[in-house]
C-alpha cells in the first residue's frame, strides 16, 4: 500500500514537472484559436486594406495595377474628403466633450441618491442597448420638418419650425445630439463605477479639513478618476470618429424634404467602396482614418501621462 502511494506521488510529481516544463505550450494551445480568429478578423483586413491602398483596384475590372502613392496624392486634392474630415473632427470633438461632461455630472449627481441610482442608470442605459439604426430612425421622425415632435414642441412656444436635417448649419448638431443620447448611459455607468471605488474616507477627511465641494472634486475625485477618464476619452474618440450609421440613416431622403448630405470620413469610404467600387481609393481613405485615430489616441495618452507627472 505504501509503495502504491509512493508511486502515485511520484507520478503526480512527474506530471506536474512535465506540465510546468511545457507551460508555455499549453497556454499557446489554449489561446491559439482565439489568436487565430483575432488575426483573421482584425489583423488580416487591416493589412489587406493597406496593401490595396497602393493599387488602382476597381471591383468591376480585372486589372489591378500597382500605382504606389497615387491614391494618397489624390486624397490631398479631394475636396469631398477634406469636407468629410473637417466634419468628422468637428462632430467627434463636440460629441466627446458633451458626452463625457454630461456623463460625469450625472454620475456625480446619482452618487448623492444612491438608494435609487440603479433605477436611473438602467433608464439611461436603455439607448445604449438600442441598435444604431432603429435609434436613428426614431430620431429621424423626431426631427421631421412637418410632423416631427421637436418642431411641434417648438411651435407650442411660438418658435418657428426648423429643418434640422435639411439645414447644413444645423444637421451636424442634430447628429451630435443623437450620438450623445445613444452613448451617454454607457459612460454614466463607467464614471459611476469609478466614483464608487473612491474611498469615502478621503472625501470625509477633506471635508473635515474645510475643503469645499469644488476642491474635493478637483483635488481628490478627478485625480483618482484619471485612468477612468482616459479610458472614456479614448473609447469615445474611437466610437465617434468612426460614426456612420446615424449619419447614413438621418441623411437619407426624409419625409417632407430630402436631408442635407452630411459627409463624414466613414461615409466617404462607404461611398467609394460600395457605390463607386473604387476599393483602392477607399483603402487609402481607411488607412488615413486609422492613422488619424491612432495619432489622437497617442496624443491623449501623452497628455494624461504629463498630467500624472
Amino acid at each position: 500500500m505504501g509503495i502504491q502511494v509512493e508511486n502515485m506521488a511520484e507520478s503526480s510529481s512527474k506530471a506536474y514537472q512535465s506540465f510546468k516544463k511545457h507551460h508555455g505550450l499549453w497556454i499557446l494551445l489554449a489561446l491559439g484559436p482565439v489568436y487565430f480568429l483575432f488575426v483573421v478578423v482584425r489583423i488580416y483586413p487591416i493589412l489587406e486594406t493597406i496593401r490595396l491602398s497602393f493599387y488602382r483596384y476597381h471591383i468591376t475590372q480585372k486589372n489591378k495595377p500597382f500605382i504606389g502613392l497615387q491614391n494618397y496624392r489624390r486624397l490631398l486634392e479631394d475636396d469631398a474628403f477634406h469636407t468629410a474630415l473637417v466634419n468628422t473632427i468637428q462632430f467627434t470633438a463636440l460629441a466627446v466633450v458633451l458626452t463625457l461632461v454630461l456623463a460625469l455630472l450625472i454620475a456625480i449627481l446619482l452618487r448623492s441618491i444612491e438608494h435609487i441610482s440603479g433605477l436611473f442608470e438602467i433608464i439611461f442605459y436603455i439607448p445604449v442597448v438600442t441598435p444604431w439604426v432603429p435609434a436613428s430612425v426614431i430620431w429621424k421622425w423626431i426631427y421631421d420638418p412637418m410632423y416631427g415632435l421637436l418642431n411641434y414642441s417648438l411651435s407650442i412656444f411660438g418658435i418657428r419650425r426648423q429643418g434640422w436635417l435639411q439645414d447644413p448649419k444645423l444637421i451636424i448638431y442634430a447628429v451630435v445630439i443623437v450620438a450623445v443620447w445613444k452613448m451617454l448611459g454607457y459612460y454614466i455607468i463607467v464614471f459611476s463605477v469609478g466614483l464608487k471605488n473612491i474611498p469615502t474616507t478621503y472625501l470625509e477627511a477633506a471635508e473635515i479639513d474645510g475643503a469645499t465641494p469644488w476642491n474635493r472634486l478637483w483635488h481628490i475625485v478627478f485625480p483618482l478618476l484619471r485612468p477612468i477618464i482616459l479610458f472614456a476619452v479614448v473609447m469615445s474618440t474611437i466610437t465617434f470618429f468612426n460614426v456612420f450609421s446615424p449619419v447614413y440613416v438621418l441623411t437619407a431622403s426624409a419625409q417632407g424634404a430630402p436631408a442635407y448630405d452630411l459627409k463624414v470620413v466613414v461615409s466617404e469610404i462607404y461611398r467609394n467602396a460600395f457605390q463607386y467600387y473604387r476599393m483602392g481609393y477607399a483603402g487609402a481613405q481607411s488607412v488615413v482614418l486609422l492613422v488619424l485615430v491612432m495619432t489622437l489616441i497617442i496624443i491623449q495618452f501623452l497628455v494624461f501621462r504629463e498630467d500624472e507627472e
